[in-house]
């Protein structure tokens, strides 16, 4: 097991250094600091973050680390988690990555040196940087919730993204709409990636052809999705009928349309995958894709549980996954006269 006296070798440092940075004492500069938590990776040191653990092995504590615990979804998510792992006995520590890579990792390190039972990750990385330092918490029990990870040693729970996006997609073009935009959240996550991907076959199925054009990125922010919806209205050939990747691009979505004087669904259409406590408040009712984010929630529990308790670690990864629930409100209507019969 590696100690302290590793990681000031590796760092190049001495131990009150490395002590005073995990400790998150003042006087290291950002540039040791850097050093200190890259040698804690390279070397796999665990500091005893809590004495009880010392005697326990474990807290009755279990980390959830998300990507933005400003999106409801995510709210959602922490509180189907709190109810499962409270039931059971277990606190829950919940902790907000805002999507990026690197506090993802030092978060993940925090939980450890605090000795959590366990941790459940919604991912934000991707790349094989990411992949290799994640890879260094696969001796410990964690399961990836929401995201997948392909080829990676961590169980995940998970909805059909594809069926998702392919079922609000093949209902728009039930209702007409030959010109339909996607708006989608971060390339290379695998919710955005599978959502494209089921929005794509919902066309092809519909004989409509994707253009690259009305398929958007907004990084799953209400903001980026308001100012590209307004481009979109006003292309030359604007799309009818919308698909927005999120519910924080839904909302983006709907406040663009109405901002710039479309009336929704006559104008144009909108659905959106996540649906959320506003959907049926805000006017039109928005059409959604429902996640079942209880079963998320507690399935994702269960999974941890399974994982602390199992003796084989090397067993292959398990990928639970489940079917999301579709409900038809006001935001889309058929296509406007004109526009169904186009590029037929």
């Amino acid at each position: 097991m590696a100690t302290i006296k590793d990681v000031a070798k590796a760092a190049g440092v001495s131990i009150a250094t490395v002590s005073a940075t995990i400790n998150g004492k003042g006087g290291v500069s950002e540039k040791r600091s850097r050093r200190v938590w890259d040698a804690v990776e390279a070397v796999g040191y665990s500091p005893h973050g809590i004495a009880r653990s010392l005697r326990l092995g474990r807290t009755q504590v279990i980390g959830l680390v998300v990507g933005d615990i400003a999106n409801p979804f995510f709210t959602s998510l922490a509180k189907a988690v709190e109810a499962r792992a409270s039931a059971a006995g277990y606190s829950v520590i919940v902790a907000n990555s805002d999507e990026e890579p690197k506090k993802e990792l030092a978060l993940l390190r925090m939980l450890r040196e605090q000795r959590v039972a366990g941790i459940l990750l919604a991912p934000s990385g991707y790349d094989e940087s990411y992949r290799q330092a994640l890879f260094r918490f696969a001796d410990m029990p964690l399961v990836v919730v929401d995201r997948q990870l392909e080829d990676m040693p961590f169980d995940a729970v998970v909805v059909d993204n594809v069926a998702a996006a392919r079922v609000v997609t093949d209902y728009l073009v039930r209702l007409g709409h030959r010109r339909i935009a996607m708006i989608n959240g971060r390339p290379h996550l695998s919710t955005a990636d599978e959502r494209l991907r089921g929005f794509r076959e919902g066309l092809a199925a519909g004989g409509i052809e994707a253009d690259e054009d009305l398929e958007v990125v907004a990084d799953s922010r209400m903001e980026n999705a308001y100012e590209l919806v307004q481009r979109l209205l006003t292309l030359a050939e604007p799309p009818t009928a919308i698909v927005a990747g999120n519910n924080l691009m839904t909302l983006g979505a709907i406040q663009a349309i109405t901002d710039m004087g479309f009336r929704c669904p006559e104008h144009i259409s909108l659905a959106g995958i996540d649906d959320f406590a506003w959907s049926a408040v805000i006017r039109p009712k928005l059409t959604t894709v429902a996640q079942p984010i209880d079963q998320l929630g507690g399935s994702s529990v269960d999974a941890l549980f399974a994982c602390m308790s199992a003796t084989d670690r090397a067993a292959p990864a398990r990928v639970i996954t489940l079917a999301p629930r579709f409900i038809i409100r006001e935001s889309c209507g058929r296509a406007p006269r004109g526009h169904s019969e186009a590029n037929r």
